[in-house]
Parts: C-alpha cells; structure tokens; sequence
C-alpha cells in the first residue's frame, strides 16, 4: 500500500505483494482525493498542519507494525531448554533491620526445574520494611441522634390438629412493626407469616427382651456433720455417699459410714485453722535440728510419721495425727543413742501406706526401715546404699552396698529382676539380659509407670541408657556414637524419655523414642563453654512445652523454652536471671512459680506459662532492690503456698507463709509475729503436704523449732470460707 502526500509517496518496507498490484486502482483514488483536499485547502493553515501531523503518526505507527511483525515471524522457535527466573517472598519478624516487619525478596534461576526457587538457587536477599504506623487521625464529630426505633412484635397463634396445611397441628406465626406503637400487632401492621408444622408421631417400636434382674442397688445418702475440730471450728459438712459397705463401711444399714463417702460440700464461718502442733522437747528446745528432720504424710491411716528429739530418747521416730500437742514416740530405734531416722535417705512414702527410710539401731549399722505408722508395723529391712530410691512397678528400687538393685513393696527386698508379677521363665530372661550389661543404675535410675530407665555400660564399655517395661522387656539406646551418654533431669513422656544429655562439648535436650531411636530437640549455642541447660530450675513441661534455665552469654542462666510440636526453642524472658536456682520451681501444670534475679528487685517470685508474656516477675514481696528471702514452695491446686519473708501493708514480716492466687500474693499464717522476729521456716525439713494440711517446721518464739501445720483448703478450693 501507498500513501500520496502532496508529491511524497512512502512506500513501507517488506510491503506485500498484493499492495503493489492494487497500485493503478488507487492512483484513481488519489486523484479524486485531491479534489476534495482542494475544496478543504480554504481551511486555515493550523488546522492543515495538525491533519499533517496526525496522517503522518499514523503512517509511522503502519510502517512500524508491519516491521515489528516481519521480525516476530523471524525469531527463532522457543528453547525448551532455557532455565525460568523465578521470584519469592518471605514475610519478615518486627525484629532489626526491619522493626516494624516486612517483606523479603527472593531471586534465581530454577537451575533443578522444580518450579520451586530452592534455597541453593536463592541469590542475595532484598528487603522491603513496613513504615511505621501512622497516628490515629483526629475523632469525627458525634452523629445526629437517630430517630426511635421503631418495635417489632411477634404473635402465635396455635394451629389445631386435622388443619389443611398441618394435618398435626402446629404454630401460625405473624411477624410486623409497631407503626402505631400502641404495643399490638395490627391487622395491617403484619409484614410475614408461616406455618411451623409438627411432624407425625412415630409407630410404637417392637418391644425389647425383658433382662435379667439386677441385684438391689444401695441407696444414696446424704447427711451434714459437724466439721473436722481440727480444720474448722464453726462449720459443717454436707456428705454425699452410697450405703453400699465400701472398705470398712456396713451395706444397707441406713447409716453413711466414712470410707462410704463419695464426695463433700464443706462450709467454714471463720478462718481454717493453723497453728504448732508438736513439743517435743518442751518449752524453748529445738526438736527438729539438722540430720533429725525428715517426715512423711500417710494418708492411709492419717498419720504424720517424723524424726525428733525429745531431749531423753535421743532422735527417733514420732508420730502425730496432725493436731496439736498430740504426738507420741513411736518407736525407740536406738534404745542407747540416737535412731536418726531419715538422716541419709529421706522418707519415702508407697501406696500412702508405707514409708521408707535409713536408721540404725545401734547394731547393724544404718539399714532400711519401712514403718506404716504403727509400732509392730515398723521393721527393718536390710542395708542399702545412700542412695534415694525411684517407684517402679508397685514398689520401690534401692541400691545395695554391693552396687545390685532391689525392689520391694514394703515387705521383702527382692533383686529387681525377680518382681513377682514375672513367672519364673520371665525372670530368667530379664536376669540373662541383665547379666550382660555392667553397673546397672550405677549413674541414674528414673522410674515411671511403663519402665524402669537405668544407665548401665554395653559389651564395649559406653555407658548409655537402658528400659526395663513392666512386662520385663529391656531395650537400649545410643545416645553417643563415640563415648558414654551423660544423662540428667529425667522426664516422661508417655512411653519416651526426655532428658539433658552432652552433644558435643555443651548440655542440650534429647528425647529417647520408645521406637529406640534418638531425638536431639534444642541446639542452643552458647557464645562460649557450656549451656549448663537445666542445671538451675530442671526441665518442667508446660502443655507442649519444656521450660528450662539455660547460659548463653555473660554466664548467666536465663529461662528458655521448646516447643515439642514444632521444636522452636526461644528464650522467654531478657530480665528473668538464675531462674530457680536458689529454691526450685512448683509446677500447677499450667505454670511455673520460682525464685529469680532480676536488675530492677533483686531476689524475688518470678512466675513463667512458657509464653514471653506470661514470663516475668510475680511479685516483689520485698520493695525495690532488696532481696527477699524466699525459703520454699508447693503447688496447690491451681495456687502455691510460699515461704519468704517480705512486706504487707507497710509492715516488714520475718519468714511468714504466703498464698498466690492468680497474680495475688497475700500472707496466710506467720508463726512468729511481730516487729524484727522471724520463725526461720524451713530452716529444718521440707514441706509435707497432706490432703487437708500443710506441714512445715518453724520456731514461734517459745517452744523453739517445731512442726506446724496449716489448713489449705481454700486454696485448694476443698471448703467454702464465709466470715461471719
């Protein structure tokens, strides 16, 4: 094709063929183009140059169309062996260099020709931070009030059963707005209807075989009692129970005995009770010191079983059913010298019936002892190592002087792979696979209700951990392909093991699977030296979570968690120094109370449910950086009970007995009040807990260091208290 303009022809490159031959008929065209462009020449000189213009770009945009398409038809075809270039983005933390978060920008070749840009084939990242927010803009004026509302009412009217449209009957509904507001639904106020039908009534099912006749069911009793004297001194009991004969209790006698009580509703009309319930050595003499201060609680029985010097018979065994001054001696262990019972293993209760301890009666050196809180019911059983004892399997497992292992159900000390719930061909083949293994225990022992874990060394000498089921099975595990395992802060997880364990040159956390394999879960790296993972507060688990003390830097133990779920380990809080070191931690299952440091109050609670946020200090029982001197604690329930000294009100109290309830800390029980006096609680012994009361020994002034006891079931949520 040919464009005439004035005396310029333009003919396009690679024009076609057809254009050429169409050239004569178009000559023809032109020549009566120009007339009519002659007709048009009248028309002032801006208005011809801007036809100029316009003609022209639209040739200039032909020419380059037909260009543009002769070289598109002589590209070469696509490769299919070209590599695609491909792009992806990341969302970014709020963490430096982008603190208000953003995106990061991935880019590469698809080298692999997965689709995907693989991490190999990322090149530099580039990122786009978030702006920070901007303020709120300034509050719109307040709206015009809107007219009132105008009240929609509902009427039903009941469909009588035989109607057209519900055969059964049902519910005629009318639905409108109150135009009139005088409260009714008028005739032409009803804006919807509908019918709600009721359905058929089924057909009777076929009868079913009549069963057998059960026998006659004991009846359910309720009754009121006065409460416990030593617990509450105004209030009742309302017992709920079945007449049926449990344990000690008479069947069908109309009479809701003891053991036949199910559950209790309990009111108290004033404080429950605390106060010093031994005296041991009369008047100001210390019956609890130093190696004589062991206890127990045995539920079975009631009977709180402890160490004391009466100041005559020397350190021995007493007991007391928790009230006051009522404790007797219960067994003179040592006639000629001191029993000192407990002083190397502890107490150490079974089934809430048996307790467990070392003693010597003067003739046999320090032996086990196992006591059910009754004078013929304590004996002594053999010696054994100083060595605490792990539950496994209905029973106890202690070590012997000669490094063998023992279990006993408070009767007989048996070797450990002679448990009476084998027969004797299980017990041959637990003691052939024993056999093969050298110093089973010797390391650490951890019990649970599934298996025994012990530490034993293999036929090449590495020391790795060992499981004995209950049904006598033995298994092991290498932890440590070049060397012996160190394992520490032993905890279940249902048929797994979770424990600290050396992987290189620093502690971290390691699960042993119950398929014989080996987890590693944390690779916290420390900016020098070790972890020391766990060596502070141990390993607590919280839901799906670990909580633990950890070093990472300057030497100090901060508190860490991991997720088992999704393994993410991560530290919980930058203010939270030394967690648990001083006391330990007291775990509700949902958190984790312990002492702490921190910069700003020094020594004080410190309260962690694994999240950053729930991670921090609780309270700070002594104002600003003094520290508090925090002795103890227990869980109970869903609170604690703690030790410490502190300040309430304005008043400075020496060690007093606190409760925190959610985030309140208030003092309950102070032994030895007053200005500048403190009862040094937990100087001597622990705290015993038992289903009412809590035990602990402290010194009220007078009658030196003993055993008192505090009520805490309105902290456990056991009674309603209502002051009168």
């Amino acid at each position: 094709m040919a464009v005439d303009l004035g005396a310029l022809t333009v003919i396009p490159p690679f024009m076609p063929a057809s254009a050429v031959n169409e050239e004569e008929d178009l000559r023809v065209q032109r020549a009566q183009e120009r007339e009519q462009q002659e007709r048009r020449d009248e028309r002032p000189p801006r208005r011809r140059w801007l036809t100029v213009v316009q003609v022209l770009a639209v040739i200039v945009a032909m020419v380059l169309a037909v260009y543009n398409n002769a070289l598109i038809n002589q590209l070469p075809a696509p490769n299919d062996d070209e590599v695609a270039w491909l792009i992806i983005s990341e969302t970014m933390d709020p963490v430096a260099p982008c603190n208000q978060g953003g995106v990061r920008l991935f880019t590469g070749f698809d080298t692999n020709g997965n689709g995907m840009l693989d991490l190999a084939e990322r090149g530099e990242p580039f990122e786009m931070c978030h702006g920070l927010q901007g303020l709120s803009g300034p509050q719109g004026q307040p709206g015009n009030d809107g007219a009132n509302a105008v009240a929609q009412l509902v009427n039903t009217t009941a469909i009588p059963v035989g109607n057209a449209t519900c055969p059964e009957g049902g519910t005629w509904m009318e639905s409108g707005l109150d135009l009139d507001g005088n409260g009714t639904l008028d005739e032409g106020e009803v804006v919807t209807q509908s019918a709600m039908c009721n359905g058929l009534v089924g057909q009777h099912g076929v009868d079913g075989t009549a069963g057998a006749t059960g026998a006659a069911g004991a009846s359910a009793l309720v009754d009121k009692v006065t409460a416990p004297i030593y617990l509450c001194l105004d209030g009742f009991q309302v017992r709920f129970g079945i007449d049926d004969g449990l344990a000690s209790g008479t069947a069908n006698d109309g009479v809701l005995d003891e053991d036949e009580v199910r559950a209790t509703l309990n009111f108290c009309f004033q404080p429950l009770r605390h106060e010093r319930i031994t005296d041991v050595y009369s008047n100001i003499g210390n019956s609890m010191t130093v190696g004589c201060d062991a206890s127990a609680w045995l539920a079975d029985g009631a009977h709180f079983v402890f160490a004391a010097n009466d100041g005559v018979n020397g350190c021995e065994l007493h007991h007391s059913n928790g009230e006051a001054n009522a404790s007797t001696l219960l067994v003179d262990l040592h006639p000629s010298g001191d029993g000192l019972p407990g002083r190397d293993l502890g107490f150490h209760v079974l089934n809430e019936r048996w307790v467990f301890f070392d003693a010597t009666d003067g003739v046999n050196g320090r032996e086990l002892w196992v006591s059910d809180g009754t004078a013929n019911g304590t004996l002594a059983l053999g010696s054994v190592e100083i060595k605490a004892p792990v539950a496994w399997n209905q029973g106890l497992v202690f070590t012997l002087p000669s490094g063998s292992l023992v279990w006993t159900n408070g009767t007989d000390l048996l070797p450990w792979w002679q448990h009476p719930a084998w027969n004797s061909t299980q017990q041959s083949a637990v003691q052939n696979t024993l056999s093969t293994l050298t110093n089973p225990g010797a390391g650490w022992l951890h019990g649970d209700e599934h298996a025994l874990w012990f530490s034993a060394a293999d036929a090449q000498g590495d020391v790795e951990p060992h499981r004995l089921t209950n049904a006598g099975v033995v298994s092991a595990w290498n932890v440590n392909d070049f060397g012996s395992a160190q394992l520490s802060n032993l905890l279940s997880d249902e048929h797994d093991l979770i424990a600290v364990g050396v992987r290189g040159t620093a502690k971290q956390v390691v699960r042993l699977l119950d398929n014989g394999s080996v987890e590693w879960l944390t690779s916290i790296a420390p900016s020098t030296g070790d972890t020391r993972l766990a060596e502070g507060m141990g390993l607590h688990r919280i839901g799906d979570n670990l909580v633990y003390d950890a070093v990472t830097f300057n030497n100090e133990a901060r508190l860490w968690t991991t997720n088992l779920a999704n393994g993410i380990s991560l530290q919980l809080s930058t203010d939270v120094l030394a967690p648990g070191a001083q006391v330990g931690v007291a775990n509700t299952g949902e958190r984790l109370l312990f002492d702490c440091v921190t910069s700003t109050y020094g020594v004080e609670l410190c309260v962690s449910d694994a999240t950053p946020a729930g991670s921090r200090v609780l309270h700070d029982l002594t104002p600003g950086v003094l520290s508090s001197d925090v002795r103890g604690m227990v869980a109970i329930g869903e609170g604690w009970a703690v030790f410490s000294d502190g300040t309430h009100e304005g008043a400075s109290l020496g060690t007093t007995l606190w409760v925190v309830e959610g985030d309140t800390v208030r003092p309950v029980y102070n032994p030895w009040p007053g200005a500048g006096n403190s009862s040094q609680a937990l100087t001597y012994g622990g705290v015993v807990v038992s289903p009412t009361q809590l035990f602990f020994i402290a010194h009220d002034g007078i009658h030196g260091h003993e055993w008192h006891r505090w009520s805490h079931g309105e902290l456990s949520d056991d009674w309603i208290v209502i002051a009168r």
